[in-house]
């Protein structure tokens, strides 16, 4: 192959150009930047500490899918008591649009949960009916 080298160099060049916005970017976006201006949960426990459920909250979605669709469980203990395995425990103590929401419009997050799960933010669409 002719100018191999040059090759070499052209595509170490086009992979650090490409790599450029992660890496000015990386570790910026910080929870607490945001967590300031998140309306305050109503309860007293979270299911699991603030840190843990700022970073791993959708872990536990899924685990929570898992075990209550697959094995039927509905209760879940922690060390801060026992919850119901149920989206409606986290919305006991959080307002879906001053907290879920605007939080993840600020990391540009659009989880999927929407597509088939109500939230207490929705807006439900009329139907009329042809008859």
């Amino acid at each position: 192959m002719y100018h191999k080298p040059y090759v070499i160099l052209g595509i170490v060049v086009f992979l650090i150009i490409l790599a450029t916005p992660y890496w000015v970017t990386a570790g910026n976006i910080k929870y607490e930047d945001i967590h300031k201006e998140l309306a305050k949960p109503k309860g007293v426990n979270c299911i699991m500490g603030v840190k843990w459920m700022a970073s791993k909250h959708m872990e536990l979605l899924n685990e929570w899918r898992e075990i209550a669709v697959r094995k039927g469980v509905r209760k879940y203990k922690t060390e801060n008591g026992v919850f119901n395995v149920s989206l409606t425990e986290c919305w006991r103590c959080h307002n879906y649009d001053e907290y879920c929401k605007k939080c993840h419009e600020f990391m540009d997050v659009r989880p999927v949960c929407w597509d088939c799960h109500y939230n207490p933010g929705m807006k439900i669409p009329t139907v009329n009916y042809i008859k």
